[in-house]
């Protein structure tokens, strides 16, 4: 089972260290990394693992924003594949 990890509700609290599972880890992971990514700390983005499988949903305000959120995933250690459903607000 896993859980969405929304985003920019909160910052993600840094010190968490023991996660329930690797997909756990991963959502933890690529929302610590989007947090600190200008282009994406303010959209609203939901993060969601599933066998190191990462599900991106949500609306964003530019297109560069789904580009780089799905670099960011693929970028993550551990991430088998992305589905990246994220659109824009204006279309």
């Amino acid at each position: 089972m896993t859980y969405p990890w929304f985003f920019p509700d909160d910052s993600p609290p840094r010190y968490q260290t023991v996660f329930g599972s690797d997909d756990t880890r991963l959502a933890w992971q690529l929302l610590d990394r989007m947090h600190q990514n200008p282009l994406l700390r303010r959209e609203s983005i939901c993060i969601e693992v599933q066998n190191h499988v990462v599900i991106l949903e949500g609306s964003v305000s530019r297109a560069e924003a789904v580009v780089e959120a799905s670099r960011l995933a693929w970028d993550t250690r551990g991430v088998y594949d992305v589905n990246n459903r994220l659109r824009r607000l204006d279309g």
